[in-house]
């Protein structure tokens, strides 16, 4: 049997993480989520999403609340007050209007942003980071603080 050592991640969306929470896409949910599992938003919420992992707002979800978790991909629609994450990835596809709170946050070409970016936190980078997105599709990825 041959093992592979493991492969370095390029992006925190690339790691596994643990099964997941999930609002699917044919879903409306009204009210505020907490945990501490990690959060995949197919549908749409309505409400705060409080939780001590990663959230993944897939392409074609609508958040309209405030997002706080260790690591944050929105692909979809997010308004927002606040979205505070240890890492925030805003894919090509995605809409957000807020306020971002990050150590860290990347921003595609072609994402639609409104709003202040305040990089905090031990070793922050000095502002957001740019990229052009090559993945295709959700990939599904899981951000990690």
């Amino acid at each position: 049997m041959s093992t592979l050592a493991p492969s370095a991640n390029r992006r925190f969306t690339d790691s596994a993480q643990p099964p997941v929470t999930a609002i699917g896409s044919g879903s409306h949910v009204r009210g505020d989520i907490r945990g501490s599992d990690p959060v995949e938003i197919r549908g749409s919420l309505e409400g705060d999403c409080h939780i001590l992992a990663r959230c993944f707002v897939h392409e074609g979800a609508r958040v309209m609340g405030n997002i706080d978790a260790a690591g944050l991909v929105v692909a979809g629609e997010v308004e927002a007050g606040t979205l505070v994450a240890d890492k925030v990835e805003i894919r090509a596809s995605a809409r957000v209007r807020a306020t971002i709170k990050a150590r860290v946050v990347a921003i595609a070409d072609g994402a639609l942003y409104e709003g202040e970016v305040r990089m905090e936190g031990p070793g922050a980078a000095e502002g957001p980071v740019y990229f052009k997105e090559r993945r295709k599709g959700d990939g599904g990825g899981s951000a990690q603080g």
